[in-house]
């Protein structure tokens, strides 16, 4: 499987429970500009290549690390539970691993419920985040039918409906060099990762009441077009976030990273340096 990112690819292991994983992570440190460092969580079926104009384009002015979670892409797989506490957890120890000075984190799509909750377990350990294509919950916008369509199938009828969704939440100016990676990816990626990761992270993604206490400043935004997580679910997660403010990136869909790409670096960009300039005022 190609890897546009092997060079600045690396291994991290992971303890969990009495046992241990490796994830795999790219790390992008040009002696940047700002000593600040962004973390990006992909999201469901994802990978860390979903941030590819990202990790190019904001490499110079900050350390940016995108990490593939466990089950997906380049990273360990086995039978464990594919949670949202194992993938806050594994969230955990990979920024207590890289110990930044200053942190920014980015989640899109399930990886947002990951940055919030963690946030939510440890709002002192950010600066600011940027959360993309989300939702308060997942259970509204996501059809109602997806659990039962994955609770029962082989490899070939997985792979059928992937390909489908994909088409439906992807635009065609997507690159497909991008595309193809990602497809491949999912293609070996097990069954049981797909099942459990939809169901006890993405479903199980609920805590209104604890973003209402959530002060780190948050940067949300979403596609015009998304068909998931749509405008309306960003403005009702916006109004929960008291210090958040809401983009909205025309002619994008659910992978707005991928079809906007340059635009969305553009935006996290601003929005890091506000936050730098906010600091130097204090």
């Amino acid at each position: 499987m190609v890897d546009p990112f092997s060079e600045k690819r690396a291994k991290l292991t992971i303890q969990r429970n009495g046992s241990s994983y490796t994830i795999s992570y790219v790390d992008i440190n040009e002696n940047p500009t700002y000593d600040y460092t962004i973390i990006c969580a992909h999201g469901w079926g994802s990978s860390s290549i979903i941030y590819s104009y990202l990790l190019k384009m904001l490499g110079s002015h900050f350390r940016i690390i995108a990490y593939d979670m466990k089950g997906h892409g380049f990273s360990d797989v086995d039978s464990d539970s594919y949670d949202l506490g194992l993938f806050t957890e594994e969230l955990a120890q990979i920024v207590d691993y890289f110990n930044p000075k200053n942190l920014i984190l980015i989640g899109h799509s399930m990886g947002s419920a990951i940055v919030q909750n963690y946030l939510c377990l440890k709002p002192e350990r950010a600066k600011a985040a940027v959360v993309l294509s989300s939702a308060p919950n997942f259970r509204e916008p996501f059809p109602r039918m997806l659990p039962l369509m994955f609770y029962r199938m082989d490899e070939r009828v997985k792979n059928i409906l992937l390909h489908v969704v994909m088409n439906i939440i992807t635009s065609d100016s997507v690159n497909p060099k991008y595309i193809n990676i990602i497809k491949e990816q999912r293609k070996s990626m097990p069954y049981h990762v797909f099942r459990q990761s939809l169901l006890n992270t993405v479903y199980a993604w609920d805590k209104d009441e604890e973003l209402k206490k959530l002060e780190t400043p948050i940067l949300l935004m979403v596609g015009e077009k998304d068909h998931l997580t749509s405008v309306k679910d960003s403005m009702k997660l916006r109004e929960l976030l008291p210090n958040s403010r809401l983009a909205i990136l025309p002619d994008s869909k659910h992978d707005l990273l991928f079809e906007n790409g340059r635009d969305v670096a553009n935006l996290v960009k601003e929005f890091v340096e506000y936050q730098i300039e906010l600091e130097s005022v204090r």
